[in-house]
């Protein structure tokens, strides 16, 4: 705000250190048009890849300088320690020399004075100064850059805006691009790779769960609420012999349409007869080959005895597999078809509003 009207008249040079910004099209768009005047080039210099030997020796030097005081401060932080327990002592010496004063009546005080003035000039030396060599270790000489503690971009910035980040182009309103460190080709390459290994490892903290997930999601809770309900009638001896005389009227009336169907044509239809009831062994029973969960074949529901934990692993899956299918279709990223485990709980939360949890 301060530079915007005063640099068009100050006739110098400016550094726009922009780190996010200067990172994706849109904000290099956004801070072109404060540099528009005729009186600017506008030139995009971008650093990246194998940096120099002159910039690795810089660094060098620094971590190296930077060791040398971390040393320094920690001798001195130790010398000052040293100094306040030699006043500590000194101070005690001189008291317990008073003491024994006041307590001589008689005898020759010249001795109670000599002896805390011959330990004070013993405890008064100073310490000898080490001479310590200080080198960087190998780990540290192969270092390109500095670690900072505190990062140059927080980490919820670089999840929201790094797949968006791009090499700058004249297409922008540059007047000039130049690459320092290494061709535009290499640093296109990088680029891409370092963007690909972010996707597999960072969650979208701005994903939403889209209108097929939400009518999936409708579709199975109806789903889910009828069969708890058919299973309660199950368990209800006279609704259950209510559930099995209807599906028996349902089964005769269907095997009557599909016999007469077959008849059609013949004089004197023969009466349809009613289908037998089927004997099945739930214990053999192989699931997979169930067409219809409400009704293995003799009319009883596939989960007619299932108890809390079989519900919660029923839904539990379920979820799960909507949950990567959704999640694949709403992000429509081709690099990040799916995501890692320990994301799981995030993207459970942000899809079903609720904290996923097995207990």
């Amino acid at each position: 705000r301060v530079l915007g009207p005063v640099a068009p008249v100050a006739g110098r040079n400016f550094v726009v250190p922009e780190l996010a910004a200067n990172l994706t099209e849109a904000g290099r768009k956004e801070g072109l048009q404060k540099w528009a005047g005729p009186g600017f080039k506008r030139t995009a210099v971008v650093l990246m890849g194998e940096p120099p030997a002159d910039f690795k020796q810089w660094v060098q030097n620094a971590l190296l300088a930077e060791k040398r005081g971390k040393v320094e401060a920690e001798r001195k932080k130790k010398a000052q320690e040293e100094d306040r327990k030699r006043i500590i002592e000194e101070k005690k010496r001189v008291a317990e020399a008073a003491r024994k004063a006041r307590q001589a009546k008689k005898g020759d005080e010249e001795e109670a004075k000599e002896e805390p003035e011959e330990e004070k000039a013993e405890e008064t030396k100073a310490p000898e100064s080490e001479d310590i060599v200080i080198e960087l270790t190998e780990d540290e000489k192969k270092l390109t850059f500095r670690k900072s503690a505190t990062p140059d971009m927080a980490e919820s910035v670089i999840a929201k805006s790094y797949a968006s980040f791009s090499l700058p182009t004249k297409a922008e309103g540059f007047d000039d691009i130049v690459f320092e460190w290494q061709s535009e080709a290499d640093a296109s390459k990088l680029l891409k790779e370092w963007i690909f290994a972010k996707k597999l490892t960072q969650r979208v903290e701005d994903l939403e769960p889209g209108q097929a997930f939400k009518d999936a999601w409708s579709e199975w809770t109806k789903h889910l609420q009828s069969w708890r309900k058919l299973q309660s009638e199950w368990k209800d001896p006279a609704k259950r012999k209510a559930l099995l005389a209807k599906r028996a009227e349902e089964k005769k009336a269907k095997s009557g349409e599909e016999k007469g169907d077959d008849e059609k044509g013949e004089d004197a239809p023969k009466e349809a007869e009613a289908p037998k009831e089927m004997e099945i062994d739930v214990e053999d029973l192989d699931v997979f080959a169930v067409e219809d969960v409400t009704d293995i074949g003799n009319g009883e529901p596939l989960f007619a005895n299932f108890a809390f934990e079989d519900w919660l692993l029923l839904g539990t899956r379920f979820e799960i597999s909507l949950l990567l299918h959704s999640f694949k279709k709403d992000l429509n990223d081709p690099d990040r078809p799916s995501f890692l485990h320990k994301d799981l709980a995030f993207y459970y939360q942000k899809y079903f509003k609720k904290t996923f949890s097995l207990k």
